[in-house]
């Protein structure tokens, strides 16, 4: 019930700001507003303004603006000035175009407040991979980032993407309260497979370079994996004759990519708040003996934890096995701690601990806030929502391509869930969240799909380079289609939230 309550709340703010642009233009272009409604469903109550009607319904998930002339009831045309498709096509454009304009703009301002309220978290090194660009410029654990070609590093998503692009990059460091400046030319790596299957055998790897995968030559394993699925054979023959064999159960590509070699500071091995058996900055030691100095560490834990007892998982880079690992089969974990200065032991199932890891905030995270002065909130959040943005541009492309498939965009169902989680972290995480997902409607609705804002602004640009006046019935029956199709697209994703909750 609380995650469908923020769930509603959140989605009622983003669509009433959404909608409020519409309104707004409407209005400013004397344009007949006949409803304005803040939820769905049923009328509760409402209040009759001097000719728009604003209504509060009975569930309070979303709203609408109800435009006159948007849609064509009656089958018949009016030349009444007050109706949309009687307008001038460049006052539809901005119409059209108000709703994902109060989109971003609410996004700049929701980061702008979370800027002030809560700082930005430091991009924090944690750990330096060895023989890459970042171990021999000489970053070091601990580092913090503070600037890129001279631009702000507030999220590690803003190096990433100066990564992203190859060239030699500027990087200004705080290390041990002192300013340093490096110059490093990211890497390009070759892709990585990450395979995760049932096998038949534990093999001792003497050899890790691969001969044949499922009985091709190596080089075609970015061809081949793709069309592997759950349960199909795998067989890779390495050079010493040996064979890996099993049952597929899942797989991750890495691309070609550039990198400098580090991992960045997430979270702690500090326990947060209390949780049972844990208490408030309990502090994790070791697990099973392996120590852990870090979040890093619990992360390269769980990895080998999470697998069944005949699972294997491997990496193959530049066609060799880089990293072989098999299962934890231990049910218990002991758990080693430091609370108040002493050790303690805690003896605790898989299951248990995977459980209080899921918690939201369980673990402190590893970075520091740091609060911009003066009018740097401004140009730091805006920076940040920008970022943003052509993240976002990005992943919608890659859709499009092929590059992200459909079954990663998440539904009505999933957003709740991400919702309910960020609820439960504190504010600052559903304020983040609302800019996300308010930058993401402004965004998706200026894509030149029917039904969509962005399919009304097409027919108006339409009208404004040819000077004639697109048919308000044709118009009419393509939105229809458009929204027909949008609600299977609807349905196709909240299907597929269903299925990832079932997993």
């Amino acid at each position: 019930m609380i995650t469908l309550f923020w769930f509603m709340v959140v989605i009622t703010i983003v669509v009433f700001f959404h909608e409020l642009g519409h309104f707004i233009f409407a209005k400013l272009f004397k344009t007949k507003v006949e409803e304005f409604a803040i939820g769905m469903g049923p009328k509760l109550f409402s209040y009759k303004g001097k000719e728009t009607e604003f209504r509060f319904n009975l569930i309070p998930l979303g709203g609408y603006v109800k435009i006159a002339g948007e849609e064509i009831e009656d089958g018949e045309l009016s030349d009444n000035p007050e109706l949309f498709y009687n307008k001038k096509p460049w006052q539809k454009f901005l119409i059209a175009f108000a709703g994902p304009l109060f989109s971003i703009i609410l996004g700049y301002i929701v980061l702008s407040i979370s800027g002030l309220l809560y700082g930005f978290p430091e991009v924090k090194i944690e750990d330096v991979i060895d023989d890459s660009p970042a171990y021999y410029v000489g970053i070091k654990p601990g580092d913090v980032i503070k600037k890129v070609n001279n631009n702000i590093v507030f999220d590690s998503s803003i190096l990433s993407l100066a990564i992203k692009e190859g060239k030699l990059l500027d990087l200004e460091i705080l290390r041990n309260n002192n300013i340093i400046n490096l110059e490093i030319a990211p890497k390009l790596y070759n892709p990585e497979y990450t395979i995760i299957f049932k096998s038949e055998k534990i093999v001792n790897l003497n050899n890790k370079t691969i001969k044949s995968f499922n009985l091709n030559p190596p080089e075609n394993i970015g061809s081949i994996l793709p069309n592997l699925e759950k349960g199909d054979k795998l067989i890779i023959e390495l050079n010493d004759g040996s064979k890996i064999e099993g049952k597929i159960k899942g797989y991750n590509i890495s691309q070609k990519r550039y990198a400098i070699g580090v991992y960045f500071a997430t979270f702690s091995n500090i326990i947060n708040k209390d949780y049972p058996p844990f208490k408030k900055d309990d502090i994790i030691l070791s697990i099973n003996s392996k120590a852990i100095n870090n979040g890093l560490d619990i992360i390269k834990y769980l990895t080998p934890l999470s697998l069944d007892s005949e699972d294997i998982m491997i990496t193959i880079t530049n066609n060799r096995i880089s990293e072989y690992i098999t299962p934890i089969n231990s049910d218990n974990l002991n758990i080693i701690i430091l609370r108040n200065g002493k050790t303690m032991d805690l003896t605790l199932s898989k299951k248990e601990f995977f459980k209080i890891l899921q918690e939201p905030l369980i673990l402190k995270y590893a970075f520091d806030k740091w609060r911009p002065k003066g009018f740097e909130i401004i140009t730091v959040s805006i920076q940040w929502a920008n970022t943003l943005l052509k993240a976002m541009v990005d992943t919608i492309s890659q859709l499009f391509t092929g590059k992200v498939k459909t079954t990663e965009v998440m539904g009505p169902v999933g957003i709740a869930g991400v919702v309910g989680q960020a609820a439960k972290a504190g504010p600052e995480a559903l304020i983040s969240l609302i800019a996300l997902i308010t930058l993401n409607l402004g965004i998706v609705n200026l894509l030149p799909i029917p039904a969509l804002d962005g399919g009304r602004i097409i027919f108006s640009i339409y009208e404004m380079i040819t000077g004639k006046r697109t048919n308000p019935k044709v118009e009419a029956m393509i939105h229809t289609i458009g929204f027909i199709i949008l609600m299977g697209l609807f349905v196709y994703f909240t299907y597929n939230d269903i299925l990832r909750f079932f997993k």
